[in-house]
């Protein structure tokens, strides 16, 4: 189940695409205290982390961002925590 983040501060899916990019590094995501590579397809604009245990996908549409997570079976008890703290941050900055 995926999640959609109206945009409030930028006026297209581009610009929400240019901005989580520049923003979502392998190093933002240490902060977390996990390790993940980042790819983005700017062709379709996704922004996609892989990591141990965890996949996080990001596509931007004209008006909203649609945030899917998958996680391991030990992490899905934390699903909705994470998933707040994702929508609280990708909210500030779209």
């Amino acid at each position: 189940m995926g999640l959609k983040i109206q945009y409030k501060n930028v006026t297209s899916c581009d610009e929400a695409f240019l901005k989580v990019k520049s923003f979502i590094t392998p190093e933002y995501i240490q902060k977390f205290q996990v390790k993940a590579d980042v790819n983005c397809d700017d062709t379709k604009k996704i922004v996609k982390a892989t990591g141990s245990g965890f996949t996080l996908t990001l596509s931007f549409f004209e008006s909203y961002c649609d945030v899917d997570l998958e996680l391991s079976l030990i992490l899905r008890a934390l699903k909705s925590k994470i998933m707040a703290k994702i929508e609280d941050q990708i909210s500030k900055n779209l």
